[in-house]
């Protein structure tokens, strides 16, 4: 690409209208700033009203330090805002250790519930196990208790079975006896 002629013939500053603007801006209150006496020309313009020659530098030099004094105090405020705006971004960049630092601590934890929970399940899991079998035992335990009275019963009816044959001398005595007797 090739540069334009008016690209060379003015400065990089004066390229925009704006930075054309400003220079002429600063360098009008430069003048002012260091020429100690200003002539202003009189017309006869009726709608002119001239400048009044009382002492006309004095004035721009009140309002151009007037406003240089602004100007310190705006960059004195902006310049404490920046030093708050930087505390600021301290004060959140450490509150923001302590909470990345709670969320891996709680996703971890987390982790340890879903474990937990797992766990717990598996458990509840063998206890209502464990208390089918309980009942079951339950059950098999009286049925045994029941077997044991019926054992016994049993036990008792065949002692009194053999003792009324002992009395009665027994099948071999019946089958002995005689009949003549």
């Amino acid at each position: 690409m090739k540069p334009k002629r008016t690209d060379s013939i003015r400065p990089k500053i004066f390229q925009s209208p704006a930075a054309a603007a400003e220079a002429a801006s600063v360098t009008a209150a430069y003048a002012l700033a260091k020429s100690e006496k200003l002539e202003f020309i009189e017309t006869d313009d009726s709608n002119f009203e001239g400048v009044r020659e009382n002492n006309p530098v004095q004035d721009f030099s009140i309002e151009i330090n007037a406003i240089r004094e602004e100007n310190k105090v705006l960059v004195s405020s902006v310049a404490k805002v920046k030093a708050e705006n930087s505390r600021v971004r301290e004060k959140i960049d450490e509150s923001m250790v302590p909470t990345s630092e709670l969320s891996k601590e709680l996703h971890s934890v987390q982790g340890q519930l879903v474990v937990e929970r797992s766990r717990c399940s598996k458990l509840e899991a063998q206890i209502a196990e464990l208390q089918k079998r309980l009942e079951t035992s339950q059950s098999i335990e009286d049925e045994v208790q029941q077997l044991r009275r019926q054992k016994s019963m049993v036990d008792r009816n065949m002692e009194m079975a053999a003792a009324q044959t002992q009395g009665s001398g027994g099948v071999c005595r019946w089958i002995a006896r005689t009949p003549n007797a």
